[in-house]
């Protein structure tokens, strides 16, 4: 009879550890001491159990790492339609956050943008609809890119398969109307897509 310290979960440390050597807990059932960053305490997604499957298996083969989950990311797919978030965009924005919301025409597409409102930096998305590229939201989020960056490269972060209407213009043309900017799209470039961060 073990006593495995739980509070609304099994309490681990960053390596996943519990209070008894030799035994970890992983997924939803995994409660953080501390909160890593911004994210909380149990995360009972998908993308965070595999994670930290990933991360206890490389301790328990003789290389102990850290869980270190990096940008909050999650996507899943409601019938025929995508979800997909990237970042931070938090039901109600914090005083430094601005917002920027697009939808389409037939109310089945739509992109939230969360920015910080002085310097600009991307913080986050919500897409419905649309798929778009984890590594470029990944890569934009670790570089700290403004939001202007970002939808500049738009194209590079769709993931529509091929005939898929595309909306990135109508997108950076109605941010560009409502902040009083002249973002110009850049053409997707396969070759920024793949290159290494």
């Amino acid at each position: 009879n073990l006593d495995i310290e739980t509070g609304r979960g099994v309490k681990v440390n960053r390596y996943l550890e519990t209070n008894i050597p030799n035994i970890y807990a992983i997924g939803d059932c995994a409660e953080q001491h501390e909160a890593i960053g911004s994210r909380r305490t149990i995360e009972a997604v998908w993308y965070t159990g595999r994670m930290m499957g990933e991360t206890v298996a490389q301790t328990i083969c003789g290389n102990k790492i850290e869980y270190k989950p990096g940008h909050w990311f999650n996507s899943a797919k409601f019938f025929d339609i995508e979800y997909q978030t990237y970042g931070w965009v938090w039901a109600q924005p914090k005083d430094n956050e601005a917002r920027f919301y697009w939808e389409h025409e037939s109310g089945k597409k739509c992109i939230h943008i969360n920015y910080d409102k002085s310097t600009h930096e991307f913080i986050g998305i919500n897409t419905f609809g649309i798929r778009m590229r984890h590594e470029f939201f990944d890569k934009m989020l670790t570089e700290k890119q403004s939001v202007e960056y970002v939808l500049e490269h738009l194209a590079d972060a769709n993931f529509d398969p091929e005939f898929y209407k595309l909306h990135e213009k109508e997108i950076v043309e109605k941010f560009n109307m409502e902040n009083d900017t002249n973002i110009q799209l850049k053409k997707k470039s396969w070759k920024r897509i793949f290159q290494s961060n």
